[in-house]
């Protein structure tokens, strides 16, 4: 049998008002009753209905997460995994439920905001990467719904957290000039998102900086696949060979080290290799992969007690915030000198 909370009222002896008051963190009980209560409540293990207490507060105690792409996408690339022990930590600590929304073969990303806007399913929303030309932004504001950004955000009156991907690539790519590369490759993220865009932004200009020019660049998008298809490319041209490949991707800058090893280069001797994210795989693969560190878990929660506060003060006229956190290069075994030069 369900507990109810007038059994909870009933072992405590006090009204189920009382009860209310403190589950709902109410002052206008005394310390003594509200002990009482709660003893009741843990000797009877009882579980306050959620929905029922969601309509009484106009709230759904739903946070949704909205990744635009299909859940093959997302759980390839652990760049999502930690994200979402990031946002899972800090919603489960405030008392809600995460609704994590994915794109289908035949849906869009408009569709699915559109349809937790309109359905009000969720109290906020935490969206990944918006599309450059999306009007999903403008269909939540139109909404009314709380709401923040994980990702480049260039509107003014948008919540967003995210890190400076072009100074990260800029890093990147100095690194490798620093060690004597002059015959580098690029293979860039997914072109339709900021983030990509702006990663390719800054190794054009440390290369500009250096006076050099890249040997070439190929159109990727983040995936393992692009990784393979940018490193036969790149690796080709046998008359002027890259010495060194910067990848807007851990995942992609991965299947470069493989792809490499099985047309005969060794790495970091005959190749230099350089990511950006630090997903966990990084520090395991051999050789250990040099990349661009951005802190996924802690944007995760970052953009969770940025949401969760905006659905808090929501009465109140709270300004949006931008949060902008550092990366950090991090040098391991895939970077060396040339081997001309070593």
């Amino acid at each position: 049998m369900r507990v109810t909370i007038s059994d909870v009222a009933a072992r405590a002896g006090v009204s189920t008002a009382t009860v209310s008051y403190v589950l709902n963190h109410s002052n206008r009980v005394s310390e003594e009753t509200k002990r009482r209560v709660l003893e009741a409540v843990r000797e009877l293990g009882y579980q306050p209905n959620a929905l029922a207490r969601g309509l009484v507060k106009d709230q759904t105690m739903n946070i949704g997460l909205v990744i635009p792409h299909t859940a093959e996408y997302v759980f390839s690339d652990p760049f999502f995994s930690e994200l979402l022990k990031g946002v899972g930590t800090v919603v489960t600590r405030h008392g809600y439920f995460l609704l994590l929304s994915l794109l289908t073969e035949t849906s869009d990303f408009t569709s699915v905001i559109s349809a937790l806007v309109s359905q009000r399913r969720v109290d906020g929303i935490i969206i990944v990467s918006t599309p450059r030309e999306g009007r999903e932004i403008a269909e939540l504001k139109k909404g009314g719904i709380p709401f923040t950004v994980i990702g480049p955000n260039l509107m003014p009156d948008v919540s967003s957290i995210d890190v400076d991907n072009e100074e990260g690539s800029y890093m990147a790519t100095r690194h490798i000039i620093e060690l004597g590369h002059t015959r580098i490759g690029y293979i860039t993220g997914d072109m339709r998102y900021d983030s990509a865009v702006q990663r390719y932004r800054g190794f054009q200009k440390a290369l500009e900086d250096a006076k050099l020019e890249a040997v070439g660049v190929f159109m990727g998008d983040f995936t393992q696949a692009s990784g393979v298809l940018g490193a036969r490319q790149l690796l080709k041209d046998q008359n002027n060979p890259v010495t060194a490949i910067v990848c807007a991707s851990d995942l992609m800058a991965h299947a470069v080290l493989k792809e490499a090893k099985q047309l005969g280069y060794s790495i970091p001797e005959d190749l230099s290799v350089i990511g950006f994210d630090d997903i966990p795989m990084s520090q395991e693969c051999q050789p250990r992969l040099t990349t661009i560190r951005q802190p996924i878990t802690v944007m995760g929660r970052l953009a969770s007690e940025q949401l969760i506060s905006q659905i808090q003060d929501k009465m109140k006229s709270s300004q949006p915030v931008k949060q902008v956190v550092k990366t950090e290069l991090v040098v391991r075994d895939s970077t060396a000198i040339p081997r001309d030069l070593a």
